[in-house]
């Protein structure tokens, strides 16, 4: 099995960025010039809420990138934004990441009125980022999907489930022999992707 591309999706629901090595971490993939910087650590919410792209697609229009102490945010006609992480904000928020609860600081009200003037959203939208000098992350263990997996130690900042998701070309090529609207890999949003010749689904062993 051979790794093909690394990916950290930095906010949770937006762009991803390819990198080309990466830190494997309790938290995730992390970026190697300052783990400071790792994946998921970042979460739009709505009234303390996450969004999803299931909800509002056009988060996957907003791209990041990594500048020093912090990321930049492109996003269609809005101006760049720079998203500080030295220092880190002050004001705790009690968010909840599907249902279960979760600390996150919260940015000022200048970062949360460009995100509201993105969606064009009347609402009370913000973004926070998770501190693990502060806070605990959510446990990986007693999900539905993924009964006998999970270790006492595994856990899961703003993520679905796992800190890490790898995916192989091959499953993806598979499903979509099933499907008569084709989708790309990067829909699934893998932090990993790796190629093991023609056999589908090898990742899942």
């Amino acid at each position: 099995m051979n790794v093909k591309e690394l990916r950290i999706y930095p906010i949770k629901s937006c762009g991803g960025v390819k990198v080309q090595e990466a830190l494997i971490t309790r938290y995730g993939l992390a970026l190697p010039s300052d783990s400071r910087i790792y994946d998921r650590r970042w979460m739009i919410v709505k009234n303390g809420r996450h969004l999803s792209q299931r909800v509002l697609p056009r988060m996957a229009l907003i791209q990041p990138s990594f500048v020093k102490d912090g990321l930049l945010l492109q996003a269609p006609n809005m101006p760049d934004l720079f998203i500080p992480i030295n220092p880190l904000p002050k004001e705790i928020m009690d968010c909840y990441c599907w249902d279960e609860p979760i600390f996150g600081l919260r940015y000022d009200d200048n970062i949360s009125h460009w995100f509201r003037t993105y969606f064009q959203s009347d609402d009370k939208i913000d973004l926070v980022i998770f501190d693990e000098k502060q806070f605990q992350a959510r446990s990986s263990q007693n999900k539905p999907d993924f009964p006998n997996v999970a270790q006492d130690h595994d856990v899961s900042v703003y993520h679905d489930v796992c800190p890490i998701h790898l995916c192989s070309l091959e499953s993806v090529t598979n499903l979509n022999t099933r499907l008569e609207k084709k989708i790309k890999i990067y829909n699934f949003r893998p932090n990993i992707i790796v190629t093991d010749g023609d056999e589908p689904y090898a990742e899942v062993n």
